[in-house]
């Protein structure tokens, strides 16, 4: 366990009113006859995913299911036993899985699948006690899916924490019920295989549905890999600060308006994330940004990354590049041996060795740019939180 996983949870425990549950979703399985529903089964853990986020729980996204299931060979859309679905949470480390099936019939006389009618089916798996939670059904039309899913969050997070003061007018709002055409591009934007056809997608979901955040937060996410940093940070800035996308927003604005030579935002964006996720690669990305503007907060911050995992070459690096910008050059050198230490290979700290061990640094020498950490790992940073946090009686 590092060190600094440990001391800012304990500092933070209190921060967290109710004891979270790591919740693993997977996507429910096509008992229908029509192959052209297969989305929907995406869409129904998409909805789930968010509102259990943003109702504190612990929720494993997509990659991490993903290389779960990649792990164990398993292919998504298969049926599992029980066996394989245990195996899958323990991987995870999950509390509960959710998984479940959906079915859709057409109405007579019609041949169109918006006509058609679904029934939902969820249930789980307490991977703590090891016994099947409860099966929670929703029906009607597939036209409404948006209000079954949030229905089935509603009652679904009931079984999650029984003690949770849920209102269902919320999870009903109008603000919150997404078009059916809004939600099938954006879930066939997640299933594409290239960045095209993902950017294709997500722009056709957000022109249908502007209430539909997810489409923005997945093509800021696209625009910041095009390097196009005006462009991610323009799609960043629609994430609400109620959406559970927000902290990790904030923090691919901070990388956008870094790599936009924008150092004053980006700082700020970064100083914004460590208030909920005081982690070691924020830290280390809010002192680059004030070693740029040549802030003397850089070293602390540096330091703190540091602190919290010693053996990053990346925290290493920065921080032995800063020591040594401030003329501190037995230290620097300290620290950029280090950084040798572990990547012999790395040509720019050897650089930087030399100019500390000569005690030789000029402004007029050309700058070695800093180094980012381009994750936010929160979801690891509250399953520790979780595990630290004392229980009530189960």
């Amino acid at each position: 366990m590092r060190l600094f996983s440990l001391l800012l949870s304990l500092l933070l425990l209190s921060a967290v009113p109710a004891f979270p549950a790591t919740v693993l979703v997977l996507q429910f399985q096509n008992h229908s006859q029509y192959s052209d529903l297969n989305w929907v089964g995406e869409s129904v853990a998409e909805t789930l995913m968010n509102e259990y986020a943003a109702a504190n729980q612990i929720v494993l996204d997509r990659s991490s299911r993903a290389e779960a299931m990649h792990r164990l060979s398993l292919r998504p859309g298969a049926t599992f036993t029980k066996a394989t679905l245990i195996r899958l949470g323990q991987s995870l480390d999950a509390d509960y899985l959710c998984y479940g099936t959906y079915d859709a019939n057409l109405p007579d006389g019609s041949s169109e699948l918006k006509d058609s009618s679904v029934q939902l089916s969820a249930r789980f798996l307490d991977l703590r006690h090891m016994h099947d939670g409860p099966e929670t059904s929703e029906t009607g039309k597939l036209s409404e899916l948006s209000r079954l899913e949030e229905h089935l969050a509603f009652v679904t997070l009931k079984y999650l924490e029984p003690k949770a003061n849920l209102v269902l007018d919320q999870f009903m709002a109008p603000n919150k019920l997404i078009r059916v055409d809004a939600e099938e591009s954006y879930v066939r934007g997640l299933l594409s295989p290239s960045g095209d056809q993902q950017q294709k997608w997500f722009m056709q979901a957000a022109a249908l549905d502007p209430n539909f955040s997810s489409p923005d937060f997945e093509l800021g996410r696209l625009a910041l890999q095009k390097k196009d940093y005006a462009q991610a940070l323009a799609w960043f800035q629609h994430i609400h600060t109620t959406d559970p996308h927000y902290p990790e927003a904030r923090f691919k604005m901070g990388l956008s308006a870094y790599a936009a030579a924008d150092y004053t935002s980006a700082a700020n964006f970064f100083r914004e994330v460590l208030k909920t996720y005081p982690l070691n690669e924020v830290y280390n990305n809010l002192g680059a940004a004030e070693m740029q503007l040549n802030q003397p907060a850089a070293l602390g911050d540096l330091h703190r990354a540091v602190d919290g995992d010693p053996n990053d070459a990346t925290y290493l690096f920065n921080l032995g590049a800063a020591l040594l910008k401030n003329g501190r050059f037995d230290e620097a050198a300290k620290e950029l041996q280090s950084v040798l230490d572990r990547k012999p290979a790395d040509s720019d700290a050897a650089t930087l060795l030399e100019r500390a061990q000569n005690h030789d640094f000029s402004a007029a020498k050309p700058d070695i740019p800093n180094r980012l950490k381009l994750n936010l790992d929160a979801t690891a940073f509250r399953q520790l939180k979780a595990m630290l946090q004392p229980k009530g009686s189960e």
